[in-house]
């Protein structure tokens, strides 16, 4: 299933009646819910515009909660991840805490540790997904620029001054004002500043 509302959560759980159990508690307290039988099937909807959280029992076939997150890491993808785990995998659930999950819930849990869960875990997506989509678009801009235009956007969100750009790249201050302008309009920036701020944030240059 895919998701198609701002914030979602994705439930991975192989257990037929677990994964129906768990989205129906969700849904009837207002969550939009999709349901995957494995991390296989979530990756392959997953990209890094997607809002929400991921609810995902530990011991998956084909890839488990370790495997996941590794994947997840790789493909840029930040979502908070709360691990769901029998007593036998608490060891295997502290290895993905400190590999970046979010939580950890040892079955059986009450509803209520699930439902906290998930409400921290969209607090916390709230509060950075506009940052992480705010870096697409500004990587995606900056790679649309030329590699004149990158070069000069480094130079000017360093400080330096539209005279010593112009020597050290042989064009008159015209041109590399012209040039500056056009940098300006498209990363969107309204002010030197703004662009210096936007460039610090994402790593940009």
């Amino acid at each position: 299933m895919t998701a198609t509302s701002h914030y979602v959560v994705f439930v991975v759980e192989d257990d037929d009646d677990m994964r129906e159990a768990i989205k129906t508690l969700l849904q009837m307290c207002g969550h939009q819910v999709c349901t995957y039988p494995n991390g296989v099937a979530l990756l392959a909807d997953l990209n890094r515009s997607h809002a929400g959280c991921i609810v995902m029992d530990v011991r998956m076939p084909e890839v488990d909660g370790l495997a996941f997150q590794r994947r997840l890491t790789e493909a840029a993808i930040a979502l908070p991840v709360i691990m769901m785990s029998g007593y036998a995998d608490v060891a295997l659930s502290v290895k993905a805490m400190r590999q970046g999950a979010f939580m950890f819930l040892t079955k059986p849990f009450r509803d209520q540790d699930l439902l906290d869960a998930v409400s921290d875990a969209m607090d916390s997506e709230r509060a950075a997904h506009p940052r992480r989509i705010e870096g697409l678009a500004a990587r995606a801009a900056f790679d649309e620029l030329s590699p004149r235009e990158q070069q000069i956007m480094t130079e000017m969100t360093h400080g330096e001054p539209n005279k010593l750009i112009a020597a050290r790249l042989e064009l008159s201050e015209a041109m590399v004002k012209v040039i500056r302008a056009r940098i300006m309009r498209k990363m969107r920036a309204a002010s030197l500043p703004a662009l210096t701020r936007l460039a610090e944030r994402h790593g940009l240059c």
